[in-house]
């Protein structure tokens, strides 16, 4: 009698497991983890637990061999398509969290269109390796619907802006704004320096940014300005004249990671202050349809990258600041040459340095080229008078 070998699958664990091998991300982990949360309000909605809707689903995927049922993909795919209906919804009626210190009760807001493709993913991802439901790109697209992908017009952060945010925050904030500006990282790689990641003794400060710390896990150059080394060296103090080879606690230490923990803690904590900070300076504007403000941290990084392209070419711009399909054209020009595109560079990221006309001083500039104007057309016409 032939012995019965029972099937591996993943469990929900190793599942979790494998996308953090994979990605080496704890931020990838995570929403993964929130998007079977939405998967389980969606189950709930249908008055079903999650086990009981993958029971059903894998009863459509795979009939048993007595029944006269035939294999529904079309049936999950459908269920699928109102899951991603029920994301593109507020759910007043569905309590997500209930925070009294930030102001009691939280319901289930609706996703953006990216975010709910970015959870079908992995809901896709789990179904498949944990109860071996496999849907092909030809199912999804013939029956799941996603809603369409606004495109809104990004607007910039201006310098006016920058220079209120910089006045108005303590100095470790400061000093990792003026880094975010001036060299184009992601704020989770820059809430990973310490400082054997500065060449201080370089001109400009050269940062190198190692292959762990990076979302495209290569490992990168780039630079900052002399602004941003003054921003530094108040808040570092000896360790900027510290030998680059010193193994001192201090000096290994990651100085923006107020709190030491995860870099995806992090970030969140530094989301979180900087939506305080631009609530108190008045920037809450926000993109049409969208809980995106208009001015956010990344924003810095954006304004890096125009400053980058505009003077130094768009390769050159995305090469700095991360972008992987453009790294290995630049990492080809010499260092030396590298620095002395940065120096170029560094007037246009200058921030302190810069001063900004008022909005009343350019009225009075543009009430007096109109009265030249009038002048001139007079004494165009007394001109033409005498003659």
């Amino acid at each position: 009698m032939e012995e019965l070998v029972m099937k591996e699958q993943y469990t929900e664990i190793e599942w979790l497991d494998d996308l953090y091998n994979t990605s080496n991300s704890d931020r990838t982990v995570t929403v993964a983890r929130t998007s079977l949360k939405t998967f389980d309000l969606f189950c709930q909605s249908q008055d079903m637990s999650r086990d009981e809707m993958v029971t059903r689903y894998q009863k459509w995927f795979k009939p048993e061999k007595n029944s006269e049922n035939e294999q529904d993909i079309q049936s999950i795919c459908i269920s699928l398509s109102k899951c991603c209906k029920f994301m593109n919804e507020d759910h007043e009626e569905i309590q997500t969290s209930n925070d009294n210190a930030r102001g009691g009760v939280k319901t289930f807001k609706k996703k953006s269109p990216k975010t709910i493709k970015l959870y079908f993913g992995f809901m896709k991802s789990y179904l498949r390796k944990c109860h071996g439901i496999r849907l092909t790109i030809d199912d999804i697209r013939d029956y799941v619907s996603f809603p369409k992908q606004r495109k809104d017009q990004r607007q910039p952060i201006t310098l006016d802006q920058l220079k209120q945010i910089m006045t108005n925050c303590n100095p470790s904030r400061r000093a990792l704004y003026y880094v975010l500006v001036t060299s184009g990282m992601r704020i989770g790689e820059a809430l990973t320096l310490t400082r054997k990641n500065f060449r201080f003794s370089e001109r400009p400060v050269r940062v190198v940014l190692e292959a762990e710390n990076t979302k495209t896990k290569e490992s990168r150059e780039t630079y900052i300005t002399s602004e941003a080394f003054e921003k530094l060296k108040l808040l570092l103090g000896d360790i900027v004249n510290h030998p680059e080879d010193c193994d001192c606690v201090k000096c290994n230490e990651q100085f923006f990671n107020i709190l030491k923990t995860s870099v995806h803690q992090a970030v969140s904590y530094e989301d979180q202050y900087f939506g305080k900070l631009r609530a108190k300076l008045g920037f809450t504007k926000k993109y049409p349809n969208s809980i995106r403000y208009v001015t956010n941290i990344h924003s810095m990084r954006a304004y890096f990258i125009t400053k980058a392209s505009q003077k130094n070419g768009s390769d050159y711009g995305h090469a700095l600041s991360g972008h992987g399909s453009y790294l290995k054209q630049y990492i080809r020009i010499p260092q030396e040459e590298q620095a002395k595109l940065y120096l170029d560079l560094e007037p246009e990221l200058l921030i302190e340095s810069v001063k900004v006309e008022s909005k009343d001083k350019e009225k009075k500039i543009v009430a007096l080229e109109q009265i030249v104007e009038q002048l001139q057309d007079k004494m165009l016409r007394i001109e033409l008078l005498n003659q």
